[in-house]
Formats: C-alpha cells, structure tokens, sequence
C-alpha cells in the first residue's frame, strides 16, 4: 500500500511526531506522563465501586464484573480515541502541510501511535488488578496474557484504516467529526463490550446482527486473551485478521483517493 510505504520511510520523522504529540498533551500537566496511569487506574475504581457496592450484575460463574468490563473497555477506548483525533488530524496540522513538503500520511500515523502509547502505558494497570484478583480468589489470573500482542494487533489495523479514511474525508466534509461521534457510540453498544454475546436474549434477527459487528470478533479474542484465560480459536482469530487487514485496506484505498486534494482542501 503506497500510504503504509510512505509512512515507513518517514518512520523517523513519525518518530519525532509522536513524541511532540504526547509532550504537547501533557506539558502543562502536573503529573505528566503518570496520568498514563493514573487516569485507567481512576476509571477501573469507579466500575469497581459502581458495579460491586451500586450494581451488581450477574455474571456467569461470579467471574469480577468490572475486571470483564475493562478487559473490553481498554482497546475499544484506543480505537474510539484515535478515531475521533484523526477526524481532525490534517485538518489541524493544515498550516504545516501547506509550508513543508510533508506527506499527509504521517498525520494519520501519529495519531494511532500516540494512542498506542497510551493503551500500552493503561495495560499495568489491568495486569495488577488480575494479579490482585487471582491472589484474594476471585478469578484467576489468565496465563494467556502472553498472546496479548497478537490480540492487538486487529484493532491496530482496524485503528489505522479507520484513521485513514475519517483523516481525509473530514477535510472536505468537516461536519464528519460530529458524525463519527455519534456512529462511534451507536458501534459502542453494538459491540459484547459491557454484555456477552451469549448472554444475551434477543430476538433472532437482532442477535445475528450484533453477531455480524466487525468489532465484535476483535472484542471477544482481546478479553478471551487478557480475561477469560482462554485461547481463541482459529476461527476467531482468522476473523479478527480477517477484520482488520479489511479496514485497513479500505481505509489505505479512501485516503490514497483522496490524497492529492488534501493541501488545497485544508
């Protein structure tokens, strides 16, 4: 693909880019990179508050309803947080687009890649509430963890392609942010993220079409791997791939399209 090459061969420069995008979100901030941490950690307290002393769901085999919660909960907020940002990637970053011979690639690249960071930095916090979880009894910790990498790597692609195509299309359509906002929290609870699939009891049709979610697949083997401690199987993960060669692919296709009209559009 002609935009995964050029970003390649501008690995350095994206880099650079990326570091300037997470020393900008945190220079003012008192605690800095720690909200890394700090901000997870917060969000698992309060579904751990709500769902145990507030709500309490029933949940198969008394598995800990915000650890499954969060196990879904943490790619989805990587993918949904770089999906609303590249909306505005070139849009923002017009004037630098319009003075230096930068290929608008990069932009897209560097918005998955920050939130790659910032899901990367939220996972210790998940891998200590397993760890206390499996030592006070109540679940036990998934020795799966280690194929975690392989369980992120559909919604990386998904993320990018995804990027791709909202970057370039909300340059000529600029009311598209609005629009991705809503489609992504209609995605939200389209997608087993607070339920199970088959925990569910819907009418037929209803349940095939949750069923035929994209995002679906890539939900279930993520928490199947950091979660349930169980393998996926070959079908599942052939999905996953399946899932996020395609968005990456389509999205790669809409902003090659879409490319040359980018420096005028901004």
């Amino acid at each position: 693909m002609t935009a995964l090459g050029t970003v390649w061969r501008q690995r350095a420069l994206v880099a650079v880019l990326v570091r300037r995008e997470l020393d900008a979100r945190y220079r003012a901030s008192f605690l800095g990179f720690f909200w890394s941490l700090l901000n997870p950690l917060l969000l698992l307290a309060v579904y751990a508050v709500v769902f145990t002393f507030i709500f309490s769901p029933r949940f198969p085999g008394g598995e800990p309803y915000p650890l499954f919660l969060f196990a879904g909960l943490l790619p989805w907020l990587f993918f949904s947080g770089a999906v609303l940002d590249g909306s505005l990637t070139l849009v923002d970053n017009g004037p630098l687009l319009a003075k230096v011979m930068c290929p608008p690639e990069i932009f897209p690249a560097v918005t998955v890649l920050s939130h790659l960071v910032h899901h990367l930095l939220a996972l210790p916090i998940l891998l200590a509430a397993l760890a206390a979880a499996a030592l006070a009894g109540l679940h036990t910790f998934p020795w799966t963890i280690w194929l975690l990498p392989l369980a992120l790597l559909p919604w990386l692609l998904a993320a990018a392609g995804a990027v791709l195509a909202v970057s370039v299309l909300a340059v000529h359509f600029r009311d598209l942010r609005d629009l991705v906002g809503h489609l992504l929290n209609l995605l939200f609870f389209a997608s087993p993220i607070i339920y199970t699939l088959d925990g569910l009891e819907l009418p037929g049709p209803l349940e095939r079409a949750l069923a035929l979610n994209p995002l679906a697949s890539l939900v279930t083997v993520y928490r199947d791997v950091v979660f349930t401690g169980r393998v996926p199987t070959p079908g599942a993960w052939a999905t996953a791939a399946a899932v996020g060669a395609l968005a990456l692919w389509l999205g790669a296709a809409v902003f090659t399209h879409g490319r040359e009209t980018v420096v005028e559009a901004v």
